[in-house]
């Protein structure tokens, strides 16, 4: 198959489109177009510092043609200028018909520890806002004994009730991710997606795989190709050796980096040179993704 056609259909659920605090190369506007006219399924705004479900809403009802069959969705992170660990937050989210839910990212302390590394190392980190975000301090999703708060327990509920994306944003692997997903299982959590654990390097395959196993769908990005922090040979052992619950997302809106349909397209193209099926690509791209926002396939597919 013809990358555009690999392509008609899927959706990309982390977009780092603007306007953003932090400075992008595509605003949600002109991504939503373009993954539109490639026949593209759904998206999802993905924005660092506040909630998105009203902006996506707008776009879906003013740039969006009602025989495109195309989805803009909302994103929350539970970072501290969102509102924090706040259910307060989450339910007004899901009012607004915000399909993904991520726990902290950039100010997850997790997170600053391993951007502390990696800079310190003198490799590329996260980019930064237009200016310093003064009341932002590092944030746990553990109380003082290492057990989960109260009010992420209650968050994960609602994510249940609604019957939406939990993703695991950029918390620890170690101490916070195992506790999060217990608990999501447990409050009947259908829909978990572990974020892009090629990140830091710090999941091996092995990891990746049980994650797929247990039934979570695991994230790899194509961000981190153009940061040299991921190669297309790496990603190709993730994909061909992680299981069958896998999804790729651009996280692509970067100044200075493709659009995220351009990547997506590079990406296919690297892929099939390695040798990957055409239905994987169609798997890891539509499939698992509708899955995931609810959505019917196109009536062509």
């Amino acid at each position: 198959m013809k990358p555009s056609d690999i392509l008609r259909g899927a959706c990309d659920m982390h977009v780092h489109s603007g306007p953003a605090l932090v400075p992008r190369g595509i605003d949600h506007v002109q991504a939503v177009r373009a993954c539109a006219e490639a026949g593209m399924r759904a998206l999802v705004i993905k924005d660092q510092h506040v909630p998105s479900g009203n902006v996506a809403q707008i776009i879906q009802q003013y740039f969006v043609k009602k025989e495109e069959n195309f989805n803009v969705y909302g994103g929350l992170i539970l970072g501290n200028t969102q509102g924090g660990l706040n259910p307060a937050v989450v339910e007004a989210a899901v009012g607004y018909d915000t399909k993904v839910v991520w726990m902290p990212v950039l100010s997850s302390l997790y997170n600053r520890e391993m951007t502390a590394k990696l800079s310190s190392a003198g490799k590329s980190t996260l980019p930064k806002p237009k200016f310093p975000i003064r009341f932002n301090p590092p944030q746990t999703i553990l109380d003082s004994c290492g057990k989960l708060l109260p009010e992420v327990c209650d968050i994960v509920q609602i994510i249940s009730d609604a019957d939406i994306v939990l993703a695991t944003g950029h918390i620890n692997p170690r101490t916070e991710i195992p506790p999060l997903l217990d608990e999501a299982v447990k409050r009947g959590v259908k829909k978990i997606v572990v974020t892009h654990p090629e990140f830091f390097r710090d999941h091996t395959v092995e990891q990746m795989r049980e994650y797929s196993d247990a039934g979570f769908f695991v994230e790899h990005i194509l961000a981190t190709i153009y940061s040299n922090k991921l190669t297309y040979d790496e990603l190709f052992t993730y994909i061909t050796e992680g299981g069958d619950n896998i999804i790729i997302s651009s996280d692509l809106g970067q100044i200075g980096r493709p659009d995220p349909v351009k990547g997506l397209t590079a990406f296919i193209r690297e892929m099939q040179k390695r040798g990957l099926p055409d239905e994987t690509l169609r798997r890891i791209m539509c499939e698992n993704q509708r899955t995931l926002l609810n959505l019917e396939p196109f009536g062509a597919e």
